[in-house]
């Protein structure tokens, strides 16, 4: 039995560690397999209340009290201080015009911010990989999981047994490891999907873009940046530092989220679809699209043509990753969760989409919380194969409702109104699948995706947006009415929405 295992989990990743950490804590030899070792830099940092509040209750199912305290911004500073990780309010958004300093005559004529809580001590996160990433991973192992680190996956049986060939990346030959269930938390990497070669579902996503990214020091203050300006913060439901940083350019964005211990994630994300329409208002900041730059793969600290931002980036200096700034070509990857009924995929190993609307944690936790369903719940047989379908399913059908909605939100960004509507649409079934949570239920889908009714509504909202209609918001408010309880398209509130449905 030394090479047999119950569950092997590819990935050390904070999903792929929580999910061992449950499955050895109720008794099952579990294999946590992974290439590299810890502490060492990712992406993925921004938590959401939808997160945390799945976080939370796997904490409290589970029995878990260490995931709990890193689900609020209080609790972590408490439990866990010298863990590095950002203060979130909520998320902001600017748009910046290109040799322009950053201004707005008119409060929301250039600014969003919606508030994801109503103080800081029950705030969200963004969550410094390297640490929080190693501390999940320990917790994994002195639960009782086994460490396979430093070892690479070289060949995975075929679907109809369960087992896999590792590798040792530090010695000479290869072990044969059988297993009940091989669960894929790689992430990026998709290790099934490379070596199963399994079906490329990319060509069915809308989303097109690319990004170039990494962490600084040094970052000088936005919030004080605005004061400087001028520009009037009475009004702000939270700190303008204090959130999910989105900073719009021509033809994408830049984020910045700001941790602790000095460091911020930056990056800058471009479109790189088809041409679309250009919907910016006539005027003296009309532009042309700019959809296939020369200064695509940019860094993210070259930002001289907006001169707000290139005066916050003055005195940054780079710090990781090691080897500097890293590029994607296309970001997007997409391929279906259930490799057979005993491998399953997590979310964020069959897909990557987009850095916009912080969807990656939500969904990496979901996933884990269907999974530990499935091997620690489900009845063997029917009820299993069913909740193997169903976890195929609301993956399928939540990635197609993200899809639409980022790829809208692209495709307006040069106009800031209806980048906005497009907002508001995913904060709609982000809020409503909140209060869900909140009200005891266990949707089978995030982000409403679950909803015939919301889900055709936000197609219909997209293609609207997507058209050169000029009666787009007030049929947009209109339709969103039985889902919008946040007051969401309020425009007496000029922008700043400080509702929050779960905190």
């Amino acid at each position: 039995m030394k090479n047999k295992v119950d569950v092997a989990i590819i990935g050390s990743g904070f999903a792929g560690s929580i999910l061992a950490m449950v499955l050895a804590k109720s008794g099952l030899r579990v294999a946590l397999i992974d290439r590299t070792h810890h502490p060492r830099f990712a992406i993925g940092e921004s938590s959401t209340p939808l997160a945390d509040m799945i976080l939370r209750r796997l904490a409290r199912r589970y029995h878990l009290p260490s995931l709990e305290a890193l689900s609020t911004w209080g609790s972590w500073q408490k439990q866990f201080p010298h863990l590095a990780c950002g203060r979130k309010r909520g998320f902001s958004y600017y748009q910046h015009q290109r040799h322009q300093v950053y201004s707005e005559q008119t409060l929301g004529h250039s600014s969003l911010l919606v508030a994801a809580s109503g103080n800081d001590d029950i705030s969200d996160t963004h969550w410094y990989r390297a640490e929080v990433d190693e501390f999940l991973f320990q917790e994994a192992i002195n639960h009782g999981a086994l460490e396979f680190i430093g070892h690479e996956i070289v060949q995975i049986e075929d679907a109809t047994s369960g087992g896999f060939t590792l590798r040792s990346l530090s010695k000479v030959g290869e072990t044969d490891i059988s297993c009940d269930w091989i669960i894929d938390a790689s992430g990026a990497a998709s290790v099934s999907a490379r070596l199963l070669n399994l079906p490329d579902l990319t060509h069915l996503l809308r989303t097109q873009t690319r990004t170039t990214y990494g962490h600084y020091r040094e970052i000088e203050s936005w919030s004080q940046q605005l004061q400087q300006l001028g520009q009037n913060s009475e009004q702000d439901p939270f700190d303008a530092d204090d959130a999910a940083q989105h900073h719009l350019l021509e033809n994408g964005w830049l984020w910045m989220l700001r941790f602790n211990n000095g460091i911020t994630s930056v990056g800058r994300t471009e479109w790189i679809g088809p041409v679309q329409l250009n919907h910016q208002p006539k005027g003296k900041h009309q532009r042309e699209p700019h959809l296939f730059s020369s200064e695509a793969q940019r860094l993210p600290h070259d930002l001289h043509d907006y001169p707000s931002l290139a005066r916050m980036m003055a005195k940054a200096s780079f710090t990781a990753p090691p080897q500097g700034v890293r590029s994607t070509d296309r970001v997007q990857r997409f391929v279906g969760p259930s490799v057979n009924p005993r491998h399953l995929m997590l979310p964020t190993a069959a897909m990557t989409l987009d850095p916009l609307h912080s969807t990656g944690i939500a969904h990496a936790l979901a996933g884990v919380d269907r999974i530990l369903n499935i091997i620690l719940l489900s009845k063997e047989g029917k009820e299993q194969l069913h909740a193997i379908q169903q976890y195929e399913t609301s993956f399928l059908q939540e990635s197609k409702l993200l899809d639409e909605l980022v790829s809208t939100a692209y495709q307006t960004m040069n106009n800031f109104e209806r980048f906005t509507a497009a907002c508001m649409i995913y904060f709609a079934g982000a809020i409503h699948c909140e209060e869900r949570y909140q009200q005891g239920q266990t949707p089978t889908h995030l982000w409403n995706a679950d909803d015939p009714a919301f889900v055709d509504f936000a197609r219909q909202a997209c293609l609207l947006l997507r058209q050169p209609e000029d009666e787009y918001r007030a049929r947009i408010r209109e339709g969103l009415g039985p889902w919008n309880t946040a007051g969401l398209m309020d425009q007496s509130v000029q922008n700043r929405y400080a509702y929050t449905a779960t905190k």
